[in-house]
């Protein structure tokens, strides 16, 4: 009996670990089926998947109204009509761009005067800033703090990302309001998405927001008391390293990926709510009011102004962030003119 019941125990836990076998095993063999099948529907190997991406022009763009006519040309289809195989990838923070740039995984990204030029002045790794978007940012308050007025910033946090745009209006804000640059906290939280969320939960007193989040925070309660709309320098930038420039093919791609850019800003598109809600995490009660606000607000590119950048290079100088012998003389670069890059 104790035989029995012993190869009894014995069969049940080898049919136990069978059908454990089974269903392990099963959705590897289905979803390995299906990405044969899909393969082969699209008569594509994987080494020619591989190619094609390496081919494709990859840009690195932060989910921010600047690059959503990036988006609406790519899921409208404008890109496909112009021959141009575009691979976004979508990052929170402009220091991800960057350094995605840097570290080669994108050809085109989404950045700023000031960040190109502490790039540039580096010596190893060369870059070009190709063209300006708006760059309109605004100084979000959370409406528990009842700051009503900028001198009321004292002793206050306000969210922004390190050498940046946005670290670079609040230095000019601080000059506006007569506060010492010491008088604002000012912590680094580089992610957009965050920032707005622990200005929204008043975990930071104000933040500076670009579009559409600072339309967000302001439907969420909280209160516009300030905003660069119209003001100078214009500092937000699409950069391109100089490699890229040097090859015909990318430089043409790089031109395709302005051309559709303009394309899109003048398009009116129902796909708006959805880039909204997909790329910048839009409450889905909000995407409506937000993409109505947002249509037809969109701006073409325009080629970055030396003054502009020389504003940026004065700024960094005063942090001690830029090298004595630094010009940006050769930091902007137009694609449509006759200049090459040796």
């Amino acid at each position: 009996m104790e035989s029995d019941s012993a190869f009894s125990n014995h069969h049940s836990r080898s049919s136990s670990v069978s059908v454990e076998k089974v269903f392990f095993i099963v959705p590897l063999l289905i979803s390995f089926l299906l990405f044969i099948s899909c393969h082969s529907e699209q008569g594509i190997s994987p080494e020619e998947a591989a190619r094609r991406d390496s081919a494709a022009l990859h840009v690195a763009l932060m989910p921010v109204a600047d690059c959503l006519p990036f988006y609406i040309a790519q899921h409208t289809g404008i890109y496909e009509r112009l021959g141009l195989d575009l691979r976004i990838l979508t990052l929170q923070a402009q220091l991800d761009t960057d350094t995605a740039l840097m570290r080669r995984r994108v050809e085109v990204a989404f950045s700023d005067l000031a960040r190109a030029i502490m790039i540039q002045q580096d010596d190893t790794f060369d870059l070009r800033a190709i063209a300006a978007t708006e760059g309109v940012l605004k100084l979000i308050t959370a409406r528990r703090g009842r700051v009503r007025q900028l001198s009321q910033l004292k002793e206050r946090m306000v969210a922004v990302a390190r050498h940046s745009i946005t670290d670079y209006w609040s230095d000019q804000l601080t000059d506006t309001a007569r506060l010492a640059q010491d008088d604002i906290f000012r912590p680094q939280i580089n992610d957009v998405r965050i920032r707005i969320d622990m200005l929204c939960n008043g975990t930071m007193d104000a933040a500076f927001l670009p579009e559409p989040y600072a339309l967000e925070a302001r439907l969420r309660g909280n209160n516009l008391n300030f905003s660069t709309q119209g003001l100078s320098p214009r500092l937000a930038a699409m950069v391109v390293p100089t490699w890229v420039l040097r090859d015909s093919t990318r430089r043409h791609q790089v031109q395709l990926l302005l051309q559709g850019y303009e394309e899109a800003c003048s398009l009116t598109t129902d796909s708006l709510p959805d880039l909204l809600r997909r790329y910048c995490q839009t409450p889905d009660s909000l995407t409506d009011t937000i993409a109505r606000a947002l249509q037809h607000t969109f701006h073409p590119t325009v080629l970055p102004q030396k003054a502009d950048a020389d504003a940026a290079l004065q700024w960094l100088r005063t942090r001690g962030k830029a090298r004595r012998n630094y010009t940006t003389d050769t930091l902007i670069f137009d694609l449509h003119g006759t200049e090459s890059i040796q």
